[in-house]
């Protein structure tokens, strides 16, 4: 979507008197989105729906293990039984409960474990899957305590790092975003992050200070997410950088979106400019999420770089009538407008039908992909009412 001009600021646009008038019309941007999705649909990686969600997880070295060995008196004088206790059969034991819905049991289990086997590789996990169990029940307060409690008590478990980034993942979901830029820096604040960790961190962060409205910080928790991504050797899952770039081209979208459009003539050119520079840096960004290929992102990206065009043919046909316009000369104004903005409508439909087809080369349906579907539905009644001349035109 890049173009190397602005607005072509004269067309032929007359008024009374026949004298040319400057125009609010954009020059035609010449990025196609479907271009940039059917190129992001080579060597795309089908989804496996077999993976479908977070489940109870089992420790990442499980051949080590515990065993307790209790002496048992029966009765006075009578001989000593010795019975023992392994953490890794408390470990499995909560496990199955918690698979069998048994989540109190396994709740027991797990703390039976932590409480006899704090040293165990299973007492932290045991935690973590505690959360989860809360979590799953919608008990945000619990969940978030028993992931206190495992910072605190294991701070250089893995799952000690995951539970920072489980708390900030639950706080931006109900939207205590301020909340969960604290809890962000905190982790970062960690030693013992991995490149990924911190690409994930950062780009939590850009997004709750993005929805706090501190543009220019959510902006460089972005960038900061993508340098980290650029110092690692490998970064297997690119969800969170593909977010990150996402993101960062919502960032523009919003300050496009929340850009006033205003008279008189020269400042609605010069405003109606602004819009369209940031759609093209919002796009670009978006393009470049869209080149890690991860379904959900890419499907993301593709509807926004497709409804962007959709935007600015809206912000055009609406932009006020020029004042050195007058009221005899606007029904040409409005055929003009239309006339030039039209190809922004035709982009987006082919935009949003190749993420509808982007989507089925991932092998999935995301909301993003069902939305071009819908998108692309109201394209083409816009189009068919501009064909017939059922113009969208400014407010009075």
């Amino acid at each position: 979507m890049r173009s190397r001009h602005a607005y072509l600021f004269l067309v032929g646009l007359f008024a009374c008197g026949g004298a040319a008038k400057p125009s609010t019309l954009p020059k035609p941007a010449p990025a196609i989105p479907a271009d940039d999705l059917a190129v992001a649909k080579t060597g795309v990686v089908r989804a496996d729906p077999s993976d479908g969600g977070l489940t109870a997880r089992d420790p990442r070295v499980t051949d080590l293990d515990i065993i307790r060995i209790r002496a048992t008196s029966k009765g006075v004088g009578g001989d000593t039984e010795l019975t023992s206790v392994a953490s890794a059969d408390l470990f499995r034991g909560a496990n199955d409960a918690a698979k069998a819905g048994n989540t109190r049991d396994a709740i027991a289990r797990y703390r039976q474990l932590i409480a006899e086997f704090p040293e165990s590789i299973y007492a932290p996990v045991a935690l973590f899957n505690i959360a989860a169990i809360y979590d799953g029940q919608g008990d945000m307060t619990s969940t978030i305590t028993t992931l206190r409690e495992l910072i605190t008590a294991y701070p250089t478990a893995r799952e000690s790092v995951e539970g920072h980034l489980y708390i900030a993942a639950l706080q931006s979901e109900a939207k205590q975003f301020a909340a969960a830029v604290t809890t962000l820096g905190e982790a970062l604040a960690r030693t013992s992050l991995t490149y990924a960790d911190r690409v994930e961190a950062f780009a939590r962060k850009g997004y709750a200070l993005m929805e706090l409205k501190q543009y220019d910080n959510a902006d460089a928790a972005f960038a900061s997410s993508i340098a980290e991504w650029r110092r690692a050797p490998t970064l297997e899952d690119p969800y969170y950088i593909a977010m990150a770039h996402f993101y960062r081209g919502e960032l523009l979208h919003r300050k496009f979106a929340e850009s006033p459009v205003r008279l008189p003539d020269d400042q609605l050119v010069k405003d109606l400019e602004t819009k369209r520079v940031l759609a093209v840096q919002a796009y670009d960004r978006w393009r470049d999420s869209l080149g890690f290929k991860h379904a959900y992102w890419a499907t993301a990206a593709g509807y926004n770089m497709s409804q962007i065009f959709v935007e600015l043919w809206e912000i055009t046909v609406k932009a006020p009538y020029p004042t050195k316009l007058d009221a005899a000369g606007r029904q040409k104004y409005v055929v003009e407008v239309h006339d030039r903005v039209r190809e922004h409508l035709e982009k987006a439909l082919e935009g949003h039908r190749m993420n509808v087809e982007l989507a089925k080369a991932f092998g999935v349906d995301t909301s993003w992909s069902k939305g071009s579907e819908q998108k692309a539905v109201q394209i083409m009644e816009l189009l068919a009412k501009d064909t017939k001349g059922s113009y969208v035109t400014p407010d009075p």
